[in-house]
């Protein structure tokens, strides 16, 4: 016995060994290919980022070697561990303002300085990652036996994540007054329709609808009640509705048990990255928040709050609309009078058919009826110069694959049927536009939280009827099929924002499992298996790192490119208009949006319904742009940059690339040509060919 255990302590030891080394060789790899070839790089650390730097890659290396002695002769460094615990112990609350100020440290360095740019290798990343959160977590722990202990390093993790995914996401707030992304100023366009159509040089007698599903659009362009809101303002607000309901829904969808509450704020933490994996679009986490708030309560508190989940999920994209109504019912089966793992009494069949009713009333009933009504009333919106619409369409993600032309798009939901637009089945694999893949991923992010919840169950810790295994599995997969499907559609595929139904179903259920055990297997860390503290280690680590993992400081062009780009724009228009010209606006609506600019709104066009009518193929919805083409009927066109270039099959988007330079940028070169296009500023600027004689373009 005594010599398997040895055997099995050896094989450990070794194989923990290995992996710190092949990370140290790795990390060393990654940040030598930074320095070779750079002249005075030393030269290039200033004390604001440099010796935090500095300081973290000697801490790391120290812990290194402090650590592969501990695993192999921990006798030799006994006395050095009650150094450091007493050390530790003087600091006081000053501990903890330590932790917070490490956290801040990967954010600072891989976000905010010119050396995000560089530090780049996820070898590097991840060894300086790990690094801060042994740190931190060697800060709090209160023990005088061990450094760290379990629960500390999680916390940790999270917290580091928690700040990583926020700065990521506030980086963008910026006065800058072009798109920062490649649909980004056309979506602030969107988002004032709704409420600041004063806005625009536009008849109030004609009717037009934003590209855009109204759930988003009444969210995001709420700062357009106000009067003299700013693209700052706009960009903050952006920012907040990103991260802050997610923390919400974490805190909201868990419960609080007595006298734990810290668990409970650390669990809100990891509700908060779970869901940023995806990005989850900010509708659907506040329909499931609405469903959260609705447990336990008497029923004229809940069934409004389901209706309300399901009315708002359906108004904002419409593949969710079922999404509340399952999720209702899914608490419903498990926060009956029923004790866990009994047989379903009638009252809680009741609540659950009364939760699925509101939910699926909310969600698929006032729709289909409203639907109905509008048919044969003849109700309905058009745009204006192009074909009726029934419902708004967002449109797809998007980079070209020239990133000196385009920056990753801010997509939203797609009401388009999949039949519209081909589906590229091996974006679930690892591919140009997604590195890792739809599949790898989702295991990546799920299967450690699925495995812990399945472990509670083998050990009895949660005990399930047939009827809640038959909820849990059958909720899990069907939004599993619908969401791989959605990510294959052309136009997706680059993360995991499609799998959005499955990851709050999940949630919803680990929130089930946080008060049938999970909470405390947390509680009880130390003293679980190994294999258990490994899995909720690895869970947290790779949460908190993925963020992390691609990210690079946002860059913006020279003052003088901005403001000269701006000048000639300023001027082309006004020309234009006093001539009795059209602009059209195909992207940077947002400098009308704000008052940068001054122009009749020439609503068509926009490019992001024309990307989507490109994947789908849509001639009738091409055959009156080509015909405004050929009737050169704009004076002055406003896009992006655009070359007639085809894309490799090794390439980000190429599909997507593709069917626009086919479908738009070959059309628009046969009848205009740039005036103005420089890449700086991502702007170029199309005035009507004098001579198409040598057009050979047929629509």
């Amino acid at each position: 016995m005594n010599s398997s255990i040895s055997r099995q302590k050896l094989i450990m030891q070794i194989s923990i060994t290995i992996l710190i080394l092949v990370l140290l060789v790795m990390a060393i790899q990654d940040f030598y290919q930074v320095v070779q070839g750079t002249t005075n790089w030393v030269g290039k650390f200033t004390i604001t980022w440099g010796i935090p730097l500095a300081g973290v890659m000697f801490f790391g290396l120290l812990t290194i070697v402090f650590g592969l002695i501990n695993l192999w002769v921990p006798d030799r460094v006994e006395s050095l561990r009650s150094v450091l615990a007493r050390l530790r112990d003087r600091l006081g609350w000053l501990r903890w303002l330590l932790f917070v100020i490490l956290a801040l440290i990967p954010a600072k360095i891989f976000i905010y300085t010119p050396l995000g740019f560089k530090l780049t290798g996820g070898g590097f990343r991840f060894a300086f990652f790990l690094a801060v959160a042994t740190a931190m977590a060697l800060l709090v722990t209160q023990d005088q036996e061990k450094l760290i202990r379990w629960r500390p390093i999680l916390k940790a993790f999270l917290f580091v994540g928690v700040v990583f995914a926020f700065a990521k996401e506030f980086v963008t707030v910026v006065d800058y007054p072009l798109s920062l992304t490649w649909s980004e100023g056309n979506r602030f366009w969107d988002y004032s329709w709704l409420y600041g159509r004063r806005l625009y040089d536009f008849p109030l007698d004609q009717r037009f609808e934003a590209y855009i599903d109204i759930g988003r659009q009444s969210l995001w362009g709420l700062p357009f009640l106000f009067d003299s809101v700013s693209i700052l303002q706009m960009r903050a607000w952006s920012s907040l509705v990103l991260t802050v309901p997610y923390l919400l829904f974490g805190w909201i969808v868990l419960k609080s048990l007595p006298g734990k509450r810290q668990y409970w704020l650390w669990g809100g933490a990891f509700v908060f990255l779970f869901l940023y994996q995806g990005p989850i679009y900010t509708p659907l986490v506040l329909s499931a928040i609405l469903v959260a708030a609705a447990r336990r309560k008497p029923y004229w508190v809940a069934l409004p709050l389901i209706f309300l989940a399901g009315y708002y999920a359906q108004l904002s994209r419409l593949t969710w609309m079922i999404a509340p109504a399952v999720w209702a019912i899914l608490i419903a089966v498990f926060d009956g009078q029923t004790p866990s793992g009994e047989r379903i009494r009638w009252q809680t069949w009741l609540r659950a058919v009364l939760y699925g009713a509101a939910g699926f009333l909310g969600g698929v009933g006032i729709q289909r009826g409203w639907t109905r009504i509008s048919r044969q009333l003849g109700l309905g919106s058009e745009i204006q110069g192009s074909a009726p619409i029934t419902a708004p369409t967002p449109a797809p993600e998007i980079v070209f694959t020239d990133t000196s032309d385009a920056v990753e798009a801010v997509s939203s939901g797609s009401s388009t049927f999949l039949s519209d637009q081909p589906l590229l089945w091996e974006r679930l694999w690892p591919n140009p536009t997604n590195s890792l893949g739809i599949v790898f991923e989702l295991l990546l992010v799920a299967v450690p939280l699925i495995i812990l919840i399945i472990y509670l169950v083998k050990t009895k810790r949660w005990k399930l009827n047939l009827w809640q295994n038959l909820a849990v599995i059958g909720s899990l997969l069907g939004f599993l099929g619908i969401g791989v499907v959605i990510s294959v559609k052309i136009g997706g595929g680059s993360n995991l924002h499609n799998l959005d139904m499955f990851l709050i179903t999940l949630i919803f259920i680990a929130a089930i499992a946080w008060e049938n055990g999970l909470q405390n297997l947390l509680e009880n860390l130390e003293v679980q298996s190994k294999g258990i503290k490994i899995l909720f280690l690895i869970m947290v680590m790779i949460l908190a790192f993925l963020p992390m993992l691609e990210v690079i400081p946002l860059e913006l062009p020279e003052q003088k490119y901005v403001d000269l780009t701006i000048d000639l724009l300023r001027d082309e228009s006004k020309k234009v208009v006093s001539e009795g010209g059209e602009v059209l606006f195909m992207d940077q609506r947002q400098l009308l949006t704000f008052g940068v600019l001054d122009a009749p709104m020439v609503p068509e066009y926009e490019k992001k319904v024309v990307m989507d009518r490109a994947l789908a193929e849509d001639r009738e919805y091409f055959a009156p742009f080509y015909e405004d083409l050929a009737n050169q009927r704009f004076s002055l066109i406003v896009t992006d940059p655009q070359r007639i270039r085809y894309s490799r099959e090794e390439e980000q988007w190429a599909e997507e690339n593709d069917a626009w330079v086919e479908w738009v940028t070959e059309p628009l070169y046969c009848f205009y040509e740039p005036k103005y296009s420089k890449d700086k500023t991502h702007v170029w600027f199309f005035v009507p060919r004098t001579d198409v004689s040598n057009c050979t373009f047929q629509p």
